[in-house]
């Protein structure tokens, strides 16, 4: 299948390049037809993306599924507001993947790492509750934790002293 896709593309890319030759000077109209040929493209290589999201969530590789998640929001960015269905499973799938991963991190001490997660969503997705829930309270066991560290209490000794 990827075979397939990125000869696909290779075509699509090829008949643009030689369609544009440098010598000539782009018209409005050749631009608007490279930008919609790239957008169909990126179109293209967000939905095998998304493919492969699932099936590495399927298998169990969340890293490979979120990074593989972040890419399709970041090219359903590039594309624009023509594709909403495949914006909407890219942000909800980077949502379920970097939640679930800074849940284990989480569950391990790893405060920082989770805070990472959970950072990830909140940028493509500002008022997922879920995530900002998730921040509260890993924000609150970090401010703990550091409240306990040895460092901190010396320090707060010197300053009540």
């Amino acid at each position: 299948m990827r075979k397939a896709v990125s000869l696909s593309l290779g075509f699509i890319l090829l008949a643009v390049s030689t369609a544009t030759s440098p010598a000539q000077t782009n018209s409005p109209e050749d631009m608007a037809v490279t930008e919609a040929v790239l957008r169909q493209a990126n179109t293209i290589v967000l939905r095998q993306k998304l493919v492969d999201a699932k099936s590495a969530t399927a298998r169990g590789d969340l890293a490979s599924a979120a990074k593989l998640y972040q890419e399709a929001c970041t090219l359903a960015q590039q594309i624009g507001p023509g594709i909403p269905v495949e914006t909407a499973q890219a942000v909800s799938g980077l949502a379920s993947t970097r939640l679930t991963l800074a849940r284990q991190a989480q569950s391990q001490g790893n405060f920082l790492d989770a805070d990472r997660e959970v950072i990830q969503v909140l940028k493509v997705d500002p008022q997922n509750t879920a995530a900002l829930s998730f921040k509260k309270q890993n924000d609150q066991m970090l401010a703990a934790r550091r409240a306990n560290t040895p460092t901190s209490r010396l320090c707060n000794k010197f300053l009540t002293s």
